[in-house]
């Protein structure tokens, strides 16, 4: 058991920090470490086989960032704590003084921070150099953990997805590579900053967003270390296209098996014909496979003993295994272990993490949480990934808001890293006990804390929250922008991916992915656009260069209800149009257009027809046959006809009918009617019953008569008539279609929302007059008196009033007026009688029991009887007063009543002022 962390009491530390305190001891120290400065110096790096280091990724170089510099003046940290006061003060930025000033709690922070870097060198000295503190956009040096400024943001997509936020980073900020990527970065400008400027490097943009990951409550720190040529380039050109392409989704339902109920179906032909001949030659390929993999075996077999004897002879220090995995990797350089690189991880079960922890049963039945682990986020492409990813080769250290730890791990990989950063044997904490969640106590039974001492639980130690950045903030119209430049577009293998800002393009595209037929994106072969708020609907348009096809997507809400469409440039390629059938009076679903045919499909329509097919000359337009098919109408259905299809054939001059299977029958009913030449005018056609063919299935059914026969000849014209007019209808719609789909791609329109604030100005002009307008309304109201005749006046619709009208709306007034006033006072004087009633009953029973209550109880009774006599005496002022204010009100009423000119009372008044003395 590890023994007890105590630390002595010391009392709280008040006044400023001496920046020249130690300056004599660091320099003696910098003095007798001068003497060995070349054993620091940066070894130089060269990939020979055999001599330089390996290939093998993750592998811990101890070596410096510079060539030729000491590795104790890498990083150094300027303990006279320069500032920019008289440079940036009143500069155009208006930064705050935070920026370019350095506060006690700051200069402490730097002065412990100088201290642990110096005496991690003369630990490590072929170690690479921390980034502890790096110079502000003030040139000043900041501490890197205070430049962390966790922040949420009101935003929908930014709240707590880790996935939206990494992308908008990415999206919001564009990337710039570090001029140097093998030193260490010589800046590192606030997040407040980067997002006003909108370009930065790893450093900056990994800073940005631990900060806004943080405050969604994800435990974010930010990692420093060394990473890929084409991570830190940010080149996408040898990685294929990583999301999933939305593909233009037409769901076509197979129509319904008619037959799927029959017990007996007929056998199939048997095949009569010879396949000894395709049997044989499976037989021949199977056998000419088996002798490639076989012949592919041994030549692997032969290139494994080949790399075994190259291990041997170049005294490699790895496993065959890992060699062998390796050599699919890219060739390094002479730089490959030089390049820093800045980018995100988040540590689940942190044990400063505010998520739930994640927990398991161990062997023994107990629920334990289990250990940390790690997934990594690319601040240049908001990419994530799990730790065995390969673009990240070693991890130099972390840090948050909290505290900063540097690796101290021995690792192959970084996958095999341990993020439990409460280990000091594989972490060093620069900050120790911070924060108080990464405190490890343990104190065994025989152990005694002695006088003087406390615990590290409860010791105070310094921490680094000390924000000196602005609280982040995103605005509306740059949060919608989301792009510095309004577009964005990154080139991977065989793939171009463009994304554009909402509204910023005319067409209201806001992404497009092309892929093509060779990684260097030469050959194009297929091209998805992705658009928004067109007054179209459209949503999705793919296109094959190759057939030089396109398919179009729609939203729900256009008037002709299309849900998609296909068709080639070509006009006279088939061509397929989808619709909502829920939302047309016809239910149509699709329609194919095709030279000379047109086939259309239905959903749930009332007479059961769910198939259509129209055969006409595609020249003249000139019907040859229309082809009809029907469900089978369920029992309930009344007055329904029971055809299965039903075939117009105007060459022939037939109508064929063919109506469901009947129950036990193996073949169908038809009936064919050759139609009878039109009667003249004002006669009734004549049924000719040689015209007509019948094919009864089952001899059991019933004969139709002549007379049945003849309503069905009748009604089957009176369809060939609508018929012929619906396809008529039918090509004016389609045509129309294409016609509106070309005009709406030549001139496309945008719509925005009645409450984008960004653009719908003029709607809120007019809520703004509305507001105006309601509040001087509401002003005048206020200063106007009270009108108490307006009510009594509405019955005579502003006409003139006679004198018995006037007096009556007068006498009504004040009658209502006395009506409220006596209400009010009887109310007033039924409270005075039942308080004073109350405060009775109560000294009644204080009298009669006083002896029998304990100190508490009686004087708690007491203070009540005074309160009641308290509210007794306000209620009593409140009636006087009441009743004196509702006097004077009514005689003002009255007064004011006689002089409104609204109201015939001249004689009225001047009588009472003739009977007044």
């Amino acid at each position: 058991m590890p023994p007890k962390v105590l630390f002595q009491k010391y009392k709280k530390f008040s006044g400023t920090v001496d920046p020249n305190k130690h300056a004599a001891k660091l320099k003696e120290i910098e003095d007798r470490m001068s003497e060995d400065a070349g054993f620091y110096n940066a070894m130089e790096y060269e990939y020979e086989m055999g001599e330089g280091e390996t290939d093998n990724e993750g592998v811990e170089t101890e070596m410096s960032l510079s060539e030729g510099e000491p590795a104790l003046e890498i990083g150094k940290i300027d303990l006279s704590f320069p500032e920019t006061t008289e440079e940036f003060q009143n500069s155009p930025q208006c930064y705050p003084p935070s920026y370019y000033t350095l506060s006690p709690k700051e200069r402490l922070l730097l002065l412990y921070a100088e201290n642990f870097r110096k005496q991690f060198v003369l630990g490590h000295p072929k170690r690479r150099a921390m980034v502890l503190a790096l110079p502000n956009e003030c040139n000043v040096q900041k501490f890197v953990c205070t430049t962390i400024r966790p922040t949420a943001f009101a935003y929908p997509e930014l709240i707590s997805s880790v996935v939206e936020i990494s992308k908008f980073v990415a999206d919001f900020v564009q990337y710039e590579p570090m001029e140097d990527p093998i030193n260490l970065p010589t800046r590192l400008i606030s997040p407040d900053t980067l997002l006003r400027r909108r370009h930065g490097n790893s450093y900056e943009m990994a800073t940005l967003l631990v900060s806004m990951l943080i405050g969604a409550g994800h435990p974010a720190m930010v990692v420093s270390g060394v990473a890929r040529q084409d991570t830190i380039l940010n080149h996408q050109h040898n990685v294929p296209y990583p999301n999933p392409i939305d593909e233009v989704e037409t769901v076509e339902e197979a129509p319904e098996n008619e037959e799927k109920n029959v017990k007996y179906k007929l056998r199939p032909l048997p095949d009569l014909e010879s396949h000894l001949e395709e049997e044989m030659a499976e037989v021949h390929r199977q056998r000419a496979e088996a002798q490639i993999r076989q012949e592919q075996e041994l030549l692997r077999k032969q290139m494994a003993v080949n790399f075994t004897q190259i291990l041997i002879k170049c005294s490699y220090y790895i496993s065959i295994s890992v060699f062998k995995k390796e050599m699919e990797l890219l060739a390094v350089d002479r730089y490959h272990y030089r390049r820093c690189h800045a980018w995100v991880v988040i540590i689940n079960n942190a044990p400063w993490s505010i998520k739930p922890k994640i927990t398991y049963t161990d062997v023994n039945g107990d629920v334990v949480e289990a250990p940390p682990e790690g997934i990594f986020i690319e601040p240049s492409t908001g990419d994530i990934c799990e730790t065995d990813c390969k673009q990240y080769i070693l991890v130099e250290s972390i840090w948050n808001q909290y505290n900063y730890y540097v690796n101290k791990q021995k690792y192959q990989r970084v996958s095999e890293l341990r993020w439990d950063l409460r280990d000091l044997n594989d972490w060093e904490h620069m900050l120790p006990g911070e924060p108080p969640e990464m405190r490890i106590y343990n104190m065994g039974s025989d152990e005694n804390i002695a006088d003087g001492e406390q615990d590290v639980n409860d010791e105070k130690h310094l921490d680094a929250i000390c924000n000196w950045v602005n609280r982040l903030h995103i605005g509306l119209a740059d949060y919608e922008q989301r792009f510095p430049r309004f577009e964005k577009k990154v080139q991977y293998k065989g793939a171009i991916h463009e994304r554009f800002s909402p509204y910023s393009q005319r067409d209201g595209k806001v992404m497009q992915l092309t892929v093509f037929q060779d990684d260097d994106c030469t050959m194009p072969k297929m091209r998805y656009e992705y658009y928004k708020n067109r007054f179209d609907f459209m949503t999705h348009l793919r296109y094959n260069y190759e057939t030089d096809f396109y398919q179009e997507q729609f939203e729900k809400g256009r008037d002709d209800s299309l849900e998609s469409m296909e068709y080639y440039t070509d006009v006279s390629q088939p061509r397929k149009l989808y619709f909502s059938a829920h939302s047309r009076i016809d239910s149509l679903y699709t329609v194919d257009l095709n030279p000379g045919v047109i086939i259309m499909n239905y959903k749930g329509r009332s007479d059961n027809c769910w198939y259509k097919e129209f055969r006409f000359k595609p020249n003249g337009g000139v019907l040859k046959a229309i082809f009809e098919r029907f469900h089978k109408p369920d029992e309930n259905d009344v007055g329904t006809n029971d055809f299965a299809s039903r075939t117009f054939m105007f060459q022939q001059n037939k109508i064929v009918l063919k109506f469901h299977y009947t129950f036990g029958a193996l073949t169908a009913t038809t009936v064919e009617f050759t139609k009878p030449p039109k009667p003249d005018y004002g006669k009734e056609l004549i049924y000719d019953e040689k015209l007509t063919k019948i094919y009864r299935a089952n001899p059991l059914d019933p004969v139709r008569t002549n007379l049945e026969l003849y309503k069905i000849l009748l009604e089957q014209l009176q369809a060939e008539d609508q018929i012929r007019k619906q396809f008529e209808r039918v090509q004016d719609d389609v045509n129309n279609i294409f016609d509106l789909r070309r005009w709406e791609k030549q001139e496309p329109r945008l719509k925005f929302s009645l409450f984008d604030p960004l653009r719908n100005g003029a709607a809120r002009e007019i809520r703004m007059q509305l507001f105006e307008e309601e509040q001087q309304q509401k002003k005048e109201m206020a200063s106007k008196r009270a009108d108490f005749l307006a009510p009594y006046l509405i019955p005579y619709k502003d006409q003139e009033l006679t004198q018995e009208q006037s007096l009556g709306a007068f006498n009504e007034c004040l009658n209502d007026l006395k009506t409220r006033f006596v209400v009010l006072l009887n109310n007033l004087q039924r409270q005075y009688e039942d308080l004073t009633s109350e405060a009775k009953s109560l000294n009644r029973f204080l009298n009669k029991f006083e002896n029998q209550f304990d100190n508490f109880d009686y004087n708690r009774l007491v203070q009540q009887a005074k309160d009641l006599e308290l509210r007794k005496r306000m209620v009593q002022q409140r009636l006087t007063l009441t009743h004196q204010e509702s006097q004077k009100k009514y005689e003002w009423v009255k007064a004011s009543l006689l002089k409104d000119p609204r109201l015939n009372l001249k004689k009225e008044e001047e009588r009472r002022s003739s009977d007044e003395p």
